[in-house]
């Protein structure tokens, strides 16, 4: 119900009682959302609101301060204060910062890595289950649509659910203690020399996990032209998604001591393109003056369990409800474009048995739209197998292994035989050209959508969708040129 010349700071009295305010917003139904909403906060925050805001209050004052004031050795500093001369150090500040930044990262990969194993193994037995219930050998499309679009395709987002939780318990950590918004503060000086604000840090840094929070937090920028950029470079930002990528393609082509430096590589790459393009778009289309950063410092605080858990749970929903709804759709569509029309049992008989799926996926949509691109796909190295697999990746980053796995028939889905295959057919320099496509070229569709939800407008989302693409086919085609004239992995 609308409140009559409503604020945000009439809000703000209300959720601290404010007397005057409450007297003058006499409402039963207002009063009902007022106490549900206080209950929230207290749940999260572990403390009243009015506790909450006026220590939002006095950290706004502070970060002020900390920009625009010297301070003294004779000045009384708090416990804070003490702890941020040592976290904001000039020197230190930024070091510590990384830091605290690999730690978060090695959480997120050391811990997720046993739950995703698990719920792999668990995915595995439910398509087992359910496939079970048809006589072996059946080609039933029922069945086809169940084992391999269904549980496939929720079951190969639903898997990297414990990377997302790992994340956002970490973030969340950082953001309940108040070192969140000292890390935008280490960040500005950075920041503002690409032309971004210091707070468009922290969408960039959710964009390790997922692209979609990531674009979802670009809200906490007030300036659009801040919040448009950080927008449409998030995409450059590994996500976990793009992880099994590298898992698959890495260890197949890469020796062990080049294992750790190639994926810390195929990162630096994507961070250094976004703060590339950033630079561009803010002297192009988003043309203008920078924000002022003041940034809001509050005092250091132990997170509450509730608070955190809740924050890490409502972060993963979210997630959860994308492999729900918008994987299981596109990978429906797409279980359909790589099934039909199905080949003749005549014309398979002609070839060898483990050559059949491969066949039957050649004559199939999406195996006819991989050999009409095949003439563009090999400027990069790519043939139609991968440019099949690159149509599922579309829909989802995590799809592409999926997809190469049918184009090469690995019947049990294994990695090893499908590294083996990949080793048969491709070299090291067409491998990482993989990798690097895959990090540049148009995020999955549901990050697209994202991201003209936020802007408002498809023109930005196909902007975006478009350009990456684009740019991923140029610079893709010079990598792969030039090693192939210098001999660099062929």
């Amino acid at each position: 119900m609308a409140i009559s010349g409503s604020s945000p700071s009439t809000a703000i009295k209300l959720l601290e009682r404010d007397k005057e305010v409450c007297r003058k917003v006499d409402d039963g139904s207002i009063s009902a959302l007022l106490e549900k909403e206080r209950k929230h906060l207290i749940a999260v925050l572990g403390e009243d609101p009015e506790i909450a805001i006026a220590d939002h209050r006095y950290g706004f004052i502070s970060g002020a301060c900390q920009e625009s004031i010297r301070s003294t050795v004779e000045m009384r500093h708090t416990l804070s204060d003490r702890i941020d001369t040592v976290l904001l150090h000039r020197v230190l500040g930024f070091p510590i910062f990384l830091g605290l930044m690999y730690l978060m990262f090695m959480m997120t990969f050391t811990f997720a890595a046993p739950l995703m194993g698990w719920l792999e193994l668990l995915m595995g037995w439910i398509g087992d289950v359910v496939g079970g219930l048809w006589p072996e050998g059946s080609a039933s499309v029922l069945r086809g649509l169940i084992v391999e679009g269904v549980i496939g395709g929720v079951g190969g987002g639903l898997v990297f659910v414990p990377n997302i939780m790992f994340l956002f318990l970490a973030i969340s950590l950082l953001e309940d203690t108040g070192y969140m918004a000292r890390a935008a503060f280490i960040m500005d000086k950075l920041m503002h020399r690409i032309g971004l604000h210091g707070k468009s840090f922290i969408p960039m840094l959710l964009g390790f996990g997922c692209s979609i929070p990531a674009i979802m937090a670009t809200r906490t920028l007030e300036n659009r032209r801040d919040r448009m950029t950080t927008m449409m470079v998030i995409p450059l930002i590994s996500c976990s998604a793009r992880l099994p990528i590298y898992a698959l393609i890495i260890p197949a082509f890469f020796p062990q001591a080049w294992r750790a430096p190639m994926l810390w590589f195929i990162y630096l790459v994507g961070i250094v393109l976004a703060v590339l393009l950033a630079r561009l778009l803010r002297g192009t289309l988003f043309r203008g003056e920078g924000e002022i950063f003041v940034m809001e410092l509050p005092p250091y605080r132990l997170p509450t369990v509730k608070g955190v858990l809740l924050h890490m749970w409502n972060n993963a929903w979210l997630f959860v409800k994308k492999a729900g709804t918008v994987i299981l759709g596109i990978s429906l569509v797409l279980w359909v474009l790589s099934s039909f029309p199905r080949t003749p049992q005549a014309e398979l008989d002609k070839h060898p048995p483990d050559q059949r799926p491969a066949v039957e996926l050649q004559n199939t949509v999406s195996g006819r739209i991989g050999k009409a691109m095949e003439p563009v796909l090999k400027t990069m190295g790519f043939d139609y197998r991968i440019g099949t697999a690159l149509i599922g990746a579309m829909a989802a980053k995590e799809v592409f292994v999926a997809q190469l796995g049918v184009v090469y028939a690995v019947g049990d889905e294994s990695d090893v035989p499908l590294r083996s295959k990949l080793q048969e057919n491709y070299s090291p320099l067409t491998g990482f050209c993989i990798m690097l496509f895959t990090l540049i070229s148009t995020p999955c569709i549901a990050t697209i959508v994202a991201t003209r939800k936020e802007s408002g407008s498809w023109g930005w989302a196909l902007l975006q969708f478009g350009g990456l693409t684009v740019l991923a086919y140029i610079l893709t085609t010079l990598c792969y040129q030039l090693g192939s004239l210098l001999g660099i992995g062929v």
